[in-house]
């Protein structure tokens, strides 16, 4: 059915939507209907009107979600009209995984009318100094973890094509990674490849992992083996990744009956970078995937702890707007749920001539500054090598 996913999707009706991955594809098109929220309970506004939608057909069916990093609603930016949260029934959606083969038409395609685009501007706030500002108050008990986000701006070549880039980011990201593209109302786009899974469902058995500690790959076996060494043996690192663990366990905990949490982190792979991976699994009381998403997103890999201190002092500081990255992009069915963190991503102006990169990381008490702007660099490469821009 999709034996070419970037194709399927650059052939598709706008807005459009892919998401592929080792475990399968799935490209949306067009929009049949949709509800958005913004704002504290933007979650809970989303369900009812999922809800409502599923009791005007008799059935729940297969939708599309997105969650951007801020709650609150559209503001002038190169985000432009996106809000805080989204579903939407595709005119056509298709999932192809081992568990399922879809294809959902729901009515006629049909193609929004864009509109302007916002002016690109983007202050300069000091990256380093934020990050010791982000230590320098851990020290002082006002958090235990921040994570500090940075964009640059490039000019893309003339001859980009939005579909090699998608092939350049699936080549570039390592196995494992979701390779994801999505349409904005005013025909920008956000595309990347992420090595984060949030929330995947099959019935009422999920699975989720905490993916913090980073290293640089290379092509030395030996050399590697010595980074991943002293990547477990970080005090530092093992700290950041730690407690995004206990912020998935203390989610997942009261809505499960007993789950299986790895007992140590190991080492995975993503391209050009090496994380700490520890997976979790358990079994929901109630799958009411919507209701999860809510209690695991934001992770302190993408935000902090605790979150909601977290989230507060990044939007007086941060002085940039995430938009989608670090969000929540994914797909809920009748009985199975997937959604993953957009990280390593950028904003592709709608003429296609700008592209804003972004990349973030997380701050414990004992982070330099230095060297947290080199993991970021790290993380910006791999997205810079797939659009040709900058120095990736």
């Amino acid at each position: 059915m999709l034996s070419d996913p970037i194709q399927a999707w650059s052939e598709a009706a706008f807005p459009r939507t892919l998401l592929w991955d080792d475990a399968g594809v799935a490209v949306a098109e067009g929009v049949a209907w949709d509800a958005s929220a913004s704002g504290p309970g933007r979650g809970l506004r989303l369900a009812r009107a999922l809800g409502r939608l599923e009791g005007s057909r008799g059935s729940l069916p297969w939708v599309m979600g997105a969650l951007a990093f801020e709650d609150a609603g559209p503001a002038a930016s190169p985000w432009g009209a996106v809000p805080g949260a989204r579903l939407w029934l595709p005119s056509r959606l298709r999932i192809q995984r081992e568990e399922v083969e879809l294809d959902q038409i729901e009515g006629e395609l049909r193609s929004p009318a864009k509109v302007a685009p916002v002016a690109w501007t983007h202050p300069p706030h000091g990256f380093k100094d934020l990050v010791e500002d982000a230590a320098g108050l851990i020290r002082e008990g006002a958090f235990r973890k921040v994570v500090v986000a940075r964009a640059v701006d490039h000019h893309l070549p003339a001859d980009h094509r939005d579909d090699v880039a998608l092939a350049r980011l699936k080549a570039n990201a390592g196995t494992g990674a979701c390779v994801y593209a999505q349409d904005l109302p005013d025909g920008a786009l956000f595309l990347g490849a992420t090595p984060e899974l949030l929330l995947a469902a099959r019935g009422s058995v999920v699975e989720t992992h905490a993916l913090a500690g980073t290293c640089a790959a290379s092509d030395d076996e030996e050399i590697d083996l010595a980074r991943v060494g002293a990547l477990v043996a970080s005090t530092k690192e093992r700290k950041e990744h730690g407690l995004v663990v206990e912020h998935l366990v203390a989610g997942l905990r009261p809505r499960c009956r007993p789950f299986a949490v790895e007992a140590s982190p190991h080492p995975r792979r993503c391209g050009s970078l090496i994380h700490l991976e520890t997976r979790i699994a358990a079994e929901l009381t109630d799958p009411d995937y919507l209701d999860v998403i809510a209690a695991l997103h934001p992770t302190p890999a993408t935000c902090g702890l605790p979150a909601a201190a977290a989230a507060s002092w990044l939007a007086r500081h941060e002085r940039l707007r995430r938009g989608l990255y670090c969000g929540a992009l994914g797909w809920i069915g009748p009985a199975s749920c997937r959604a993953v963190v957009p990280l390593r991503g950028a904003l592709l102006s709608a003429d296609r001539t700008l592209a804003r990169v972004f990349a973030g990381c997380g701050v414990v008490e004992t982070s330099d500054q230095q060297l947290e702007y080199e993991e970021t660099e790290l993380k910006l490469a791999l997205v810079r090598r797939s659009l040709r821009v900058g120095h990736g």
